[in-house]
């Protein structure tokens, strides 16, 4: 290999090339200089050709340097994840396309509001403005405070869903001026929709650059972010003044290009999202993992999984009550005190209590002090179960066929849990942080099994002592 450096010979402010050559047949050590501006570079093993030094190559090199100067986080591609740049690729071509439309949909608003009409105010147009403003805002807060907790288990999923109903305002926008009498109650819907999109996007960029900040850089992962929309809106800027010129006399032409851009804009959320590489573990992901461990698959890596993985599924998770239910109150698991005292025995030495309802419904109580690796298990447990369940089409209503069944399934999990954590963790997965739903329950066992627990959680001692 070769190391190449500029020069200024001495009293002169011509540029010197100077190449030192280490490691070939000949010439080891060996310093080739050529003062004359402008050169060429001698041929030997470890170059083969004739290179030129201020050709350009060197200017090529320099725009380089400058475009990742400007648009990268410091030390890409090492200090990011390998994700980054297919992800951001994607996501800068849905961005153009989002303000594009925003142009074409900004366009008709002020149509709808009478822009160019005699009859037409500012004082109407800005009363409407403020009472859109307003619903976005109340729409805004009501979403966060429904959905936030949702946003870090399932980031794909709700990064598509804020994409999705930011189509749908906007469409909505569009549509507006053709709604008469009505228009400001469309174009009220159309920036809840918006404000909806805003949060969520919102959370899942947070999400997503603690994600790629692979060397604690999120600050500079979130500066190069803002960067690169910041050169997205002057793109915008430029070629929206352009679509608002272009399609000004034509209603066709401004739904022709709204409906492209919008079908190119979906595309490229779909292929941003499923290139990401997340290797947090959520419930969709632990399924899969599960699903290839007992099929003796080999080893399941983030990418595999990935590619695996449904995008608009987990959505329904938080609507759809499932099987499977993780730190849940003492009679949402138990029926009665005997329920209790047979679960206890078999699940002494362990932080959580597990209990098989008669309905097929699956509910864990978590014990004061569980740890991630308790909460895994515990989720381990509970999905080997209802997969026992499911395929051998048990009748529940046996008290004594349950009891036996669970007693059976924990057995398999001390004899397997271990191999299964060891799988996962040889496929690249972060087993520190789970991102599995739980309850905000826990309990704290008093005495011998025999006896019933003490909640730490006040809602918790009012159902035990009911």
């Amino acid at each position: 290999t070769g190391m190449e450096a500029v020069e200024l010979l001495e009293g002169s402010h011509r540029p010197t090339y100077t190449r030192f050559v280490f490691g070939s047949a000949e010439g080891k050590g060996k310093k080739e200089k050529e003062g004359d501006g402008f050169f060429r570079v001698a041929h030997d093993e470890a170059h083969s050709g004739w290179v030129d030094a201020f050709g350009p190559r060197f200017f090529h090199r320099k725009v380089s340097d400058v475009i990742v100067a400007l648009f990268l986080p410091k030390g890409y591609p090492y200090s990011v994840t390998e994700d980054y740049l297919a992800y951001q690729f994607w996501d800068t071509i849905q961005a153009l396309c989002s303000y594009l439309r925003g142009v074409l949909a900004t366009k008709a608003w002020f149509e709808g509001v009478g822009v160019g009409r005699k009859e037409a105010t500012a004082t109407a147009a800005t009363l409407q403005w403020i009472v859109k403003d307003g619903c976005g805002m109340m729409g805004g807060l009501l979403f966060a405070s429904a959905f936030g907790q949702r946003f870090d288990a399932n980031v794909k999923a709700w990064r598509l869903f804020a994409d999705g109903i930011n189509n749908v305002g906007l469409l909505l926008d569009m549509l507006a001026p053709l709604a008469g009498e009505h228009f400001l109650h469309v174009v009220c819907c159309a920036t809840v929709c918006k404000a909806m999109c805003g949060v969520a996007a919102g959370a899942t960029k947070a999400a997503l650059t603690g994600h790629f900040a692979k060397d604690g850089n999120a600050a500079d992962v979130q500066a190069k972010e803002s960067s690169q929309e910041t050169f997205v809106t002057l793109l915008g800027l430029v070629f929206g003044s352009f679509l608002a010129s272009f399609a000004h006399d034509s209603v066709h032409l401004a739904w022709f290009w709204f409906l492209s851009l919008t079908v190119v804009h979906m595309i490229a959320n779909f292929r941003g999202v499923r290139n990401l590489r997340i290797n947090t573990i959520n419930l969709t992901r632990f399924r899969l993992l599960l699903a290839r461990f007992r099929s003796k698959s080999s080893a399941a890596r983030i990418r595999d999984i990935s590619l695996e993985e449904p995008l608009f599924v987990p959505l329904l998770e938080g609507f759809i009550q499932g099987p499977i239910s993780v730190g849940v109150s003492w009679l949402q698991c138990f029926g009665s005190v005997a329920d209790y005292r047979a679960v206890a025995r078999i699940y002494k030495d362990e932080k959580f209590l597990l209990n098989l309802r008669s309905d097929g419904g699956i509910r864990v109580v978590l014990l004061k002090g569980s740890t991630v690796s308790d909460v895994f298990k515990a989720y381990y447990n509970a999905c080997l179960l209802d997969a026992r369940v499911r395929e051998e089409s048990l009748l529940l209503h046996d008290t004594a066929k349950r009891r036996k069944l669970t007693t059976d399934v924990y057995k398999e999990v001390n004899s397997s849990f271990e191999e299964f954590m060891q799988y996962v963790e040889e496929g690249g997965w972060d087993t520190s942080r789970l991102l599995l739903p739980r309850g905000s329950f826990e309990y704290e066992m008093v005495g011998s099994t025999e006896k019933e627990c003490q909640t730490t959680d006040k809602d918790a001692k009012h159902d035990k002592r009911d």
